[in-house]
């Protein structure tokens, strides 16, 4: 039996507030733009979270800019959430389950047509070709010695090499289901 599944969304935020300060909406944006092809948050989640934080000791609320046209609520990381941040990295990664909209349409694929199972198959091919050379094309722009000089650009390409391994991966298993489903020579029957 796994450890009781908590929330990892503080630890999402903690982390992005660790590296500078930033407003809620930076946190979404900074997701989207980094994270996001395997975690996501919601402003709804963020919001609410930074407050908790703020409560708990964990982040503080910087004072506002009263000069700037748009009065945005900044917070930065504290000592102690940088400690509780680096305790959670620490921890065994709980590694929770899987929920692949795909994986289980193709489990009771029985109850419909094959047709139906293969486009499925080929527009999931489409979209992780898509992921794929985006990873790709980010992996281009990280410099060589940033990776070998281990900092925070190595930990990024390490998450992002994940992503073109895996999007590859599923690309090869979708060909191989979809030559299973239509009876021809597939590797899976190997």
């Amino acid at each position: 039996m796994s450890k009781k599944r908590t929330s990892r969304s503080k630890y999402a935020i903690l982390g992005f507030l660790a590296s500078k300060p930033r407003s809620g909406y930076d946190i979404k944006k900074a997701i989207e733009k980094s994270i996001g092809f395997f975690w996501s948050e919601s402003y709804g989640q963020i919001y609410p979270i930074l407050k908790q934080l703020a409560a708990a000791g964990l982040a503080e609320k910087l004072p506002q800019d009263k000069n700037a046209a748009r009065q945005t609520q900044i917070y930065a990381i504290t000592d102690l959430g940088r400690e509780h941040l680096q305790s959670w990295i620490r921890e065994s990664p709980d590694y929770g389950g899987v929920r692949n909209e795909v994986l289980l349409k193709l489990f009771f694929g029985d109850q419909c047509d094959v047709e139906t199972s293969v486009n499925h198959l080929k527009n999931y091919i489409s979209h992780q070709k898509i992921l794929h050379e985006t990873f790709k094309g980010f992996k281009s722009t990280i410099p060589q010695k940033a990776i070998t000089d281990i900092g925070p650009l190595t930990y990024m390409f390490a998450t992002l090499h994940h992503g073109i391994m895996i999007t590859k991966l599923n690309m090869d298993w979708a060909k191989d289901t979809i030559l299973l489903l239509q009876g021809k020579n597939s590797k899976m029957l190997k």
